[in-house]
């Protein structure tokens, strides 16, 4: 407390000293002044009404940000996984194709095209194909083989080019007419993309384009996937052309992603071609910077569509908050109603201000609750199942020890078969949740502590695991041109100790099982593939598996948590990579992933 103030007490307790009611009101005029720590009192309890305020505020903003970041990760996602259903729907194309020889009849191909049923399954596309490989020698014959089924067949445009690639067949044909004959080789956009899917053997977009069927010019594009021979040499295997889908761009976002109850618009672009804008007097579009505005490149298949996303003002209202300025008036009150006490109560300073500093711990207190409220919902899970430990433990030993009481009643005569029966049963369900206790142990655990790199040799790795699994050189074939990587061994030892794991587990027949490891280095990044001859997964569980607790097989069946993918995606996912399956019913599975070649501490900061 000051020494003035302390004077003036002394002071109004010798009233006797100034007589009478005169002596009497100097002292409480002299204990009614504002002193120095009111003012300060005030000041503090400002500054933290407005930090309170501003903190809210910006935990508004970043909440916004973050609902506008989640829902423009959905529209590409939708994007996205719509492209690789089309996609899966041309490469089946070049299933059938390759089942028949290479080549289907026009009529064969029109009842392949009608099974697929495209217009339910796959809203947005214009028709589904097939483009020939015709060199310039075969022309004239093959226009003359094709005219034994469609009299009026003909190749278009006439073109310098020594590769011809018309569109033979399309389904539906009534609709897709003007563009049969058609070669594809005679714009640049359309060859591009063809020639591309031909020497790569993968799935192609081509640059913008309008198709011929299109009355209304609009953009579009081909979607191609190419097919050969069964030449058993990749690099050795003929072209033979290309399965193909054509769309029109504002057809196949109307089939992808309606506008109904969407509160975020965009548009696409593809280099310095418009695709696709919703940029309307219902819904205009703002300068990019602005709140809720985002730009996003979305690489497929060859070809980068940039999408400019932005929100309307149904969005921005909904996002809307008052609680900032709850707090802020609130706080702001809460200071008048100090200054009037200081004010009129001043001999009352004392529990003045102790109501200040309890106001004051209570505004830091929501701060410091908002602050930590996140790291707390991250250690629940690791905690939680940390603590479960301990009563499994005791299940686990109680479970003994009656094994132990009840050993000479289960080898006599008399016994009860069930009794033992019963007892395995609980020590095979105490390990199960052993077992899923130490995988979300594991799950919750990634990307917690402080990361160890070292330099890591990914055969030899490898082949510890295969030796481990008791694999032999003929069941686990590793790539003799694995590369050594600067990570973290456990992280990386736990992934492909799951996928090895797994595919040794699930194989129908261990003893012909081929489990191999390849890899292939492209610049700042390991690209590792595990492929099995085994059983193989039906797409419609290809996402499913990488879920917590899911597995394909019964439990009586194959002892597993279903959690070690879980923690495969997101270990991976943690140090900025990507997994993908590949895997159809008898044919296998091969899982792909991506791995910095170093987990820096500085990479990891790139991709947190």
């Amino acid at each position: 407390m000051p020494q003035n103030y302390l004077r003036q007490i002394h002071a109004a307790t010798n009233v006797s000293t100034l007589g009478g009611a005169e002596a009497e009101r100097a002292a409480l005029a002299r204990s009614g002044k504002l002193h120095s720590v009111h003012w300060v009192v005030v000041v503090v309890s400002l500054a933290i009404t407005f930090g309170a305020w501003s903190f809210s505020s910006n935990q508004v903003k970043r909440n916004s940000n973050a609902q506008f970041e989640h829902q423009t990760d959905q529209i590409l996602g939708v994007v996205s996984e719509r492209i690789k259903q089309y996609e899966d729907g041309l490469w089946g194309g070049v299933s059938a194709l390759q089942s028949h020889g290479g080549n289907m009849s026009r009529d064969q191909w029109r009842t392949y095209a009608e099974t697929l049923n495209i217009y339910e399954k796959y809203p947005g596309i214009s028709g589904i194909g097939v483009i020939h490989f015709v060199p310039e020698a075969k022309l004239e014959a093959y226009e003359r083989d094709q005219r034994q089924t469609l009299s009026e067949f003909a190749v278009y445009p006439v073109h310098d080019g020594d590769i011809k690639l018309p569109i033979t067949y399309i389904e539906p044909q009534d609709l897709n007419a003007k563009a049969i004959g058609l070669d594809v080789a005679h714009e640049i956009n359309r060859f591009t993309a063809a020639i591309k899917a031909k020497d790569t053997g993968i799935a192609q977009i081509t640059g913008p384009i309008s198709l011929v069927q299109d009355e209304g010019n609009t953009p579009g594009f081909l979607f191609y996937t190419p097919y050969y021979d069964d030449a058993s040499e990749t690099d050795k295997r003929e072209f033979l052309g290309l399965v193909y889908a054509p769309f029109v761009f504002k057809k196949l976002m109307a089939g992808t992603l309606g506008k109904e109850n969407r509160q975020l618009h965009f548009s696409v672009r593809d280099a310095d071609s418009d695709l696709y804008s919703e940029n309307t007097l219902e819904h205009p579009a703002p300068e990019l910077g602005e709140p809720f505005t985002k730009e996003i490149d979305l690489n497929l298949y060859g070809r980068t569509w940039t999408f400019f996303v932005w929100a309307d003002p149904e969005f921005r209202n909904n996002m809307a908050s008052n609680e900032p300025l709850v707090i802020l008036f609130g706080g702001l009150f809460i200071d008048g109603m100090l200054f009037i006490l200081f004010v009129l109560l001043t001999r009352s300073n004392r529990r003045a201000l102790d109501f200040a500093d309890l106001v004051t711990q209570q505004l830091q207190h929501k701060a410091n609750e908002l602050e930590v409220s996140n790291a707390d919902l991250e250690k629940f899970a690791y905690m939680t199942s940390h603590d479960l430990k301990t009563p499994l433990r005791g299940m686990g030993d109680l479970t003994e020890y009656l094994e132990e009481d009840l050993e000479l009643y289960v080898s006599s005569p008399s016994a009860n078969p069930q009794v033992q029966f019963n007892i395995e049963r609980m020590k095979r369900q105490v390990l199960r949740m052993d077992n899923l206790i130490n995988g979300i142990l594991v799950y919750s655990g990634i990307g917690t502590g402080v990361e160890t790199n070292e330099t890591v040799d990914l055969g030899q790795t490898v082949r510890t695991i295969g030796n481990d699994l008791s694999l032999n050189e003929s069941q686990l074939i590793v790539d003799d041109e694995l590369p050594c990587v600067c990570t973290n061994s456990t992280r990386l030892n736990q992934v492909l100790s799951n996928l090895i794991g797994n595919a040794a587990k699930y194989h129908h027949d261990i003893k012909n099982a081929e489990i191999r490891v390849t890899s292939e280095t492209v610049g700042e990044w390991m690209y590792l593939s595990i492929s099995d001859n085994g059983p193989g997964i039906d797409s419609m569980f290809h996402t499913k598996i990488f879920e917590p607790f899911q597995s394909l097989q019964p439990k009586d069946q194959i002892e597993s948590t279903g959690i070690g993918l879980s923690i495969v995606k997101r270990t991976v996912e943690f140090y900025g990579g990507t997994i993908a399956i590949e895997s159809e019913p008898n044919q296998g599975t091969k899982f792909t992933l991506s791995w910095p070649i170093s987990t820096s501490p500085s990479i990891l900061k790139d991709v947190a």
